[in-house]
Parts: structure tokens; C-alpha cells; sequence
């Protein structure tokens, strides 16, 4: 696909053709096929995209046309800026503990401490997914939790005073530790950190990340999907994504689609991610992460 992609955008890549003239839509108008090109033309040229023309774009998505351009011309960006190479590193997934004190109306991940699902990882565990990952030939390990348990229940609590942790941070640092020392490359996703927990946790980590999922205050309110998710905050969110840039800490970030947002939320949400990268430069990825709804949800 890419082959044709690149004579259909490298013939137009210094804007149309000579006596032809695509105007672009008006702000109440869904785009053709021929003004997404053009929209997508200019963003390709000036490295960007504006909000009301991402807007536009968005609208016109239930067009196959429209989607079938802006398509080619995401993977037209990502040949200028990457080429045609994708690396892939080999990982384990520990997901430390799966309690939250979070309630996010779409979450499978969570579970309640009573459950018997319910899981939190000892050190001797961690160590032992690590020498698997490693005699596979793994490198990164990918410590993904809830968010602050502790806070939310005693169980939990007690569970870790009497392992000598008075938080799972401190439970997260000590896995990290025991990653990296065994052969691997932790890249925590560990929820809302402060910057001093970010701090104790970047000798032994790679990167970190934290989905911003979405910058909607909406989505907050009641009936909404992160009405019990005070970690959701988008404020809090986009804090924290300040301070990993300020640490200047790799950091990954994505947007969570199909949770109750609309275009503009959606748009907003990566121009918020755009503006940190602008800033830091330190965002390494941005994941864009599709919600089915499943049994529960």
C-alpha cells in the first residue's frame, strides 16, 4: 500500500496541480474527498494540524473517502518523519498489583480485594517473571497497577506494612530494582505519581508513561465514566506529564477512544499531548487505545 501512497501524495506534495483549486470546507460543511486531501496536504507540509481543521477532519470520518485520505496521509507522516522501519522490543507484562482505588465504569483491570482475582506480586515473583523474559530473549519489563490501593483499602494497607512498604511505590521501587538488576529495562505505568516518586523511580527505569486517556472535564460528571475516578482528573493528569518532562524522563502517553468523548474532545486531547511534547520534548509515544465494551462494563 505504501508504493502507491507515495506517488498519489508525492505528486501533490507542493500543493494542486496547476488551474485546479480545492477550497476548503466551510466550518458547517462535512469535507469531500478532494478538501480532506487538501487539509491533510497542508498539515503534511507545515508539520502540523490546527484544531478547526482536525475538527473538519473528524467530521467527515464516516466517510470511507474522507477516512481513506486522512489515512494516507498519517502513514505519508510517519514514512517522512520514521521511514518505513518498525523496531519492536520483546517485554514481559507484571502487572504488580491490580488493585485501585479507582472506578472507572469501563475498567476490566481493577479488581476488589476480596476477589479471587485479585493479585499483588512479592519480589520472589517479580524475579521470576524476569528470569523468564530473559531466557526468551525479553528486555523491557512492563510494570503496569492501580492507582494508590492503599488509599483505598486496609486489607491492602496492612498487606504492606507488614512486607516493611508504606505504599506501593515503595513496592514498585523494589520491583524495579530487582527488573533491572536481573537483565531487563523497566517502563512503569504505575497510575498518578508525584514528581518525588517519579524521581526515586527513574534510576532503574528506562521510561515511564501515563495515559492521559482524555483531557474532558464531562467525562467527570455525574453518570460519567470517571465519576468515581478522582485520578482521572485531567488536571492532575496533565501535571504529571509536566513534571516527567521537567525530570526529563521518556515518557509515553495515548488517548482513549469510545469512553463517551466527542471529536473535539478527542482533538483537544492531542493538541494537549502536542503542547507537552512542544514544550519537553520528552513524549516518546503516544498510544491510541480503542475501548470494546466487555461483560461488566
Amino acid at each position: 500500500m505504501q508504493a502507491p501512497m507515495r506517488r498519489a501524495w508525492g505528486a501533490t506534495m507542493h500543493g494542486p496541480r496547476e488551474g485546479s483549486h480545492v477550497s476548503l470546507p466551510s466550518p458547517d460543511a462535512l469535507p469531500s474527498r478532494a478538501q480532506a486531501e487538501q487539509i491533510a496536504l497542508r498539515a503534511l507540509d507545515e508539520g502540523r494540524l490546527e484544531r478547526a481543521p482536525a475538527l473538519r477532519l473528524a467530521a467527515g470520518l464516516r466517510d470511507a473517502t474522507v477516512r481513506e485520505a486522512v489515512l494516507e496521509a498519517a502513514a505519508e507522516s510517519a514514512r517522512r518523519a520514521h521511514g518505513t522501519v518498525v523496531s519492536v522490543s520483546r517485554n514481559v507484562f507484571i502487572p504488580l498489583t491490580n488493585l485501585c482505588r479507582d472506578r472507572c465504569s469501563y475498567c476490566t483491570f481493577a479488581k476488589l480485594p476480596d476477589s479471587p482475582e485479585a493479585k499483588t506480586y512479592t519480589l520472589d515473583e517479580v524475579a521470576d517473571e524476569v528470569r523468564g523474559g530473559v531466557r526468551t530473549g525479553c528486555i523491557e519489563a512492563l510494570f503496569c497497577l492501580g492507582d494508590k490501593p492503599e488509599v483505598a483499602y486496609r486489607s491492602y494497607r496492612e498487606e504492606l506494612a507488614a512486607n516493611g512498604y508504606g505504599s506501593t511505590v515503595d513496592l514498585l521501587v523494589e520491583a524495579c530494582k530487582v527488573a533491572f538488576e536481573g537483565g531487563m529495562l523497566p517502563h512503569t505505568n504505575a497510575g498518578i505519581l508525584s514528581q518525588r516518586d517519579m524521581e526515586r523511580l527513574r534510576p532503574w527505569n528506562a521510561s515511564m508513561g501515563l495515559m492521559m486517556e482524555t483531557t474532558s472535564e464531562r467525562l467527570r460528571g455525574k453518570g460519567m465514566p470517571h465519576m468515581h475516578a478522582p485520578d482521572k482528573d485531567p488536571k492532575v493528569r496533565i501535571r504529571m506529564h509536566e513534571e516527567a518532562g521537567e525530570l526529563r524522563i521518556p515518557f509515553t502517553s495515548g488517548i482513549l477512544l469510545g469512553i463517551g468523548e466527542n471529536d473535539s474532545e478527542r482533538v483537544d486531547t492531542l493538541l494537549v499531548l502536542r503542547d507537552l511534547d512542544d514544550r519537553y520534548g520528552h513524549i516518546q509515544e503516544v498510544i491510541v487505545q480503542p475501548f470494546h465494551p466487555k461483560p461488566g462494563t
